[in-house]
């Protein structure tokens, strides 16, 4: 009977090979098909033939917010009278700076140095002595103070978006509003604008006035 055994092995051994080559490669292809996939968190690197790939975030490009920019112009007192170009939001303060700073004979007490920026304004920087002091010169804001203060009864929808958390959308509810009910009595009236709530009404509170 060993002798018969051994006689059918040998005249099928390459077919009991192919077999168990079959079997061997059915179960690999199963545990393959059943191991987890591993997700990539940004900032973990991955090693394929011992080479490192670089995090998820370096392999992305990188976008970068744009910055809105304004230009007025800067005259009187100071180093370089010129017109400026500046962020949108940007203020008094940052102008002179921009433009050398102020002169020995500037009197800066009279300005507001915080006052908010708008597009198109004349910033006029008095000397001592001066009767009387207009620092903004612009045709077309009239929402805005000489002090630099926004007056949202008659700010321009653009005039308003100089206030910190006031995008286009929120200009255009405090135009609204003021035109339902006949304009604001007190600055906390913004706080019934949709989408100005605690955060962005005391962010702006102080640049902003009723008349």
């Amino acid at each position: 009977m060993k002798d018969n055994l051994l006689s059918f092995i040998k005249d099928y051994i390459y077919i009991i090979l192919g077999v168990i080559c079959i079997l061997v490669v059915g179960a690999l292809f199963l545990v393959s098909q059943n191991r987890p996939t591993g997700i990539i968190e940004p900032g973990e690197s991955i090693y394929t033939n011992n080479e490192a790939v670089p995090p998820v975030e370096d392999v992305l490009p990188a976008t970068e917010p744009e910055i809105e920019t304004i230009f007025v112009h800067i005259v009187g007192e100071v180093a370089t009278p010129q017109v400026l170009e500046l962020p949108r939001g940007a203020r008094v303060n940052d102008a002179l700076i921009a433009a050398g700073g102020e002169t020995a004979d500037a009197d800066l007490s009279l300005i507001n140095l915080a006052a908010v920026l708008q597009d198109g304004m004349q910033i006029v920087i008095p000397a001592f002595g001066d009767e009387e002091v207009q620092l903004f010169a612009t045709a077309s804001s009239s929402g805005v103070t000489e002090s630099g203060l926004i007056n949202v009864n008659t700010a321009t929808a653009t005039e308003l978006q100089a206030l910190p958390g006031i995008g286009p959308a929120r200009a255009q509810s405090i135009i609204d509003l003021r035109e339902s009910i006949g304009g604001f009595s007190v600055v906390e009236d913004l706080l019934r604008v949709s989408g100005i709530g605690p955060a962005i009404f005391e962010g702006l509170r102080d640049m902003v006035i009723v008349g």
